[in-house]
């Protein structure tokens, strides 16, 4: 599996932990991408099952295909977001280890990008389907993500229910390269997807080319806010306010975007859906972090105030 001399003009960017159940089907879909020049490139973080052998073996005298496996855990966020910098492509896409592509969907969405030079992010509809690979529905996009003014796009992208698909379309790899990428929180791909939506319109193919596997072993069904946050930070004790955190992403994405003056204003205004429907939430967090920290306060006072031999 060696490199091409010359860097693809494509690099999909698969990340994985433990993906040997759907990993295979979703390696196939990928190598059999058509009318399309690219890289493959697998980073397994640290897998204990046979996830390796699956991708060597598949991706055997395959030049596109390039493993990489961590020396270390790096979490979720991490592996995403060190792909970027290991892919070689103007384009980027992020695919996921449990997930199907239809043999265009990649030239589809290139196209896209192509036929719109100002867009940022081409994506497509979807097929969600079950462990089985039995057909649960479908996705199509309801926002207006195409719109010219920035705080229109990411006004829907909070305020319309939406599955976000968007983190599975096709980037403009400079533009992904200058974001905060993915933030070690739950929601850290829909901070993302809002600060490309702020730095860009996206394209959109509405034909359902993604299938997109709903299991109950995916992360985001089975790691709560909390828990997520404390595994992408092994080590620290810091008190966990998971939507307060959330909030300061978005709000940081708005600040550091190339925006005027006004379409700054714009934007901070259309987070408004957001703080709506977090508000509650997030004073939740305050008050549990206080309990938290007064239990940690008693216990540190009474191992400081315990028996001395």
């Amino acid at each position: 599996m060696s490199d091409p001399v010359a860097a693809p003009p494509i690099t999909v960017g698969l990340p994985v932990r433990n993906g040997e159940p759907y990993l295979e089907a979703a390696l196939r879909s990928l190598l059999d991408q058509r009318d399309v020049d690219y890289e493959l490139v697998v980073a397994d973080n640290c897998s204990t099952d046979a996830t390796g052998d699956i991708v060597q073996d598949l991706g055997r005298g395959d030049a596109r295909v390039r493993y990489l496996r961590r020396a270390q855990d790096i979490g979720v966020m991490g592996n995403h977001n060190r792909l970027v910098g290991e892919a070689r492509g103007r384009l980027f896409a992020w695919a996921a280890a449990d997930d199907v592509w239809r043999p265009d969907r990649l030239a589809r969405l290139a196209s896209a990008l192509a036929d719109r030079p100002e867009a940022v992010l081409a994506s497509s509809s979807a097929t969600e389907i079950g462990p089985d690979g039995g057909v649960l529905g479908s996705w199509h996009n309801e926002c207006r993500v195409d719109h010219p003014e920035p705080a229109v796009r990411v006004r829907d992208l909070l305020e319309v229910p939406h599955h976000n698909y968007y983190c599975y379309g096709l980037v403009r790899r400079h533009v992904l390269a200058s974001t905060m990428l993915n933030p070690p929180i739950k929601a850290g791909d829909r901070v993302l997807v809002a600060e490309l939506a702020l730095r860009g319109p996206f394209a959109h193919v509405d034909e359902e080319l993604l299938l997109h596997r709903i299991h109950p072993d995916r992360i985001s069904e089975r790691v709560d806010p909390r828990e997520f946050y404390r595994s992408q930070r092994p080590g620290r004790r810091s008190l966990v306010l998971p939507n307060v955190e959330e909030g300061g992403w978005f709000l940081r994405a708005v600040l550091r975007s190339p925006l005027s003056p006004g379409q700054r204003l714009a934007a901070l205004a259309a987070l408004r859906p957001w703080l709506r429907d977090n508000a509650v939430p997030m004073a939740r967090n305050v008050a549990r972090a206080a309990v938290d920290a007064g239990r940690r306060l008693a216990v540190a006072a009474g191992r400081s105030s315990g028996p001395r031999g």
